[in-house]
């Protein structure tokens, strides 16, 4: 096979150390992250609730209430931090990144419209409570942003294999003929509810414990069930995908150190932990201490689950790039005005939702 033509990295050099870069990518990804995982995971499971319940009065429509409060800034949230990984991934994988996304054409474009569809819907949704609330918009939202994570899915996985550029330019169908894609999206996907799940446990556990309402208990009853059953589905589909990979990439784990297997093998035992508190969890509105130890467990995996995805993408790429050799030229000033403002935006962000949770309580 003819190799990939990857374009020569950009000449200008970074103004710092590489690891900097990569520690800021992985620290703003898992921010973004977590903050999609419950945008995502939040619009799936009251659509799912809204769409079963047919009383206006009962738990799974006031769910639907509940959310129409919180989504529309969490999706503004969720955008907006997802700036700062993608520009990460530009300036340290560029070279496969631009590429790809040109490569993928009106595929990748369509992310734009699609998020503007998705984000009008939550608002017909919240303002249709006036008439006791449409839950199609709030479907239109969850299948919106659910093409997103496809295209998004699709888009990441070109970038990690440029052997498979000549097919895609072909035809554009090339891009949903990789065998990791499925397994790929459904771990995303179910990552997203599980953790969606618990977010919702947890917040109707401090409700509960704050203000008791039965609402609140059955909310953390349901998030939690909903977060076992995902976590459970979500460790067989991490299997699947774990046997998908190509042979270079498993070997990127089981033969280039003893770093990359403890992680993969702490970020499994984070999950089987995860599921094992979860199963536990009999009353999950008076088990706080045993839920939040869950919650924790489930933090962790995530956050491991982020390494072993950078991991993953250096021995996808290794045959084709090696960020170590892109050029560095120190520049102290602008590294530290770019912390002084990542820690203004990081706090800017702190407030933003502190304020989410104060107006979420009144």
């Amino acid at each position: 096979m003819t190799p990939p033509a990857i374009p020569l990295p950009d000449p200008t050099p970074l103004p710092g150390p590489i690891w900097l870069f990569q520690a800021l990518l992985l620290a703003t990804f898992a921010v973004h992250l977590l903050l999609l995982n419950c945008t995502i995971g939040g619009t799936l499971i009251g659509a799912a609730h809204a769409l079963i319940t047919q009383h206006a009065d009962a738990p799974g429509r006031q769910l639907g209430r509940w959310l129409s409060r919180l989504l529309p800034a969490a999706v503004t949230l969720t955008v907006t931090s997802g700036v700062a990984p993608l520009l990460f991934i530009q300036l340290l994988y560029g070279q496969v990144f631009f590429p790809a996304t040109v490569l993928a054409g009106w595929v990748w474009l369509a992310v734009v419209p699609l998020i503007v569809m998705g984000y009008l819907a939550v608002y017909l949704y919240k303002h249709s409570w006036a008439v006791g609330g449409r839950t199609r918009w709030l479907s239109v939202t969850a299948v919106c942003f659910g093409l997103v994570l496809l295209i998004q899915s699709m888009a990441n996985l070109l970038q990690l294999t440029p052997d498979r550029w000549v097919i895609v330019s072909e035809r554009i169908a090339g891009l949903a003929q990789a065998p990791t894609l499925l397994p790929r999206l459904f771990h995303f996907l179910l990552a997203s509810v599980a953790v969606a799940g618990m977010a919702l446990a947890v917040v109707g556990s401090l409700r509960c414990r704050s203000h008791p309402d039965a609402f609140f208990a059955w909310m953390t009853r349901c998030g939690t069930r909903w977060a076992v059953v995902i976590t459970g589905l979500q460790m067989v589909d991490g299997i699947w995908w774990l046997f998908s990979l190509p042979r270079n990439a498993v070997t990127g784990f089981v033969g280039a150190g003893p770093y990359p297997l403890l992680l993969l093998g702490a970020g499994m035992g984070g999950g089987l932990l995860t599921l094992i508190l979860l199963a536990s969890l009999d009353r999950p509105e008076a088990q706080r201490g045993l839920l939040y130890l869950s919650a924790a467990s489930l933090l962790a995996t995530v956050l491991l689950m982020v390494g072993i995805r950078d991991v993953l993408r250096s021995t996808y790429l290794a045959p084709f790039l090696a960020i170590s050799r892109l050029p560095i030229r120190m520049q102290t000033d602008l590294v530290l005005l770019f912390g002084f403002s990542f820690l203004l935006g990081a706090l800017a962000l702190g407030w933003l939702v502190r304020k989410l949770v104060q107006a979420e309580h009144t």
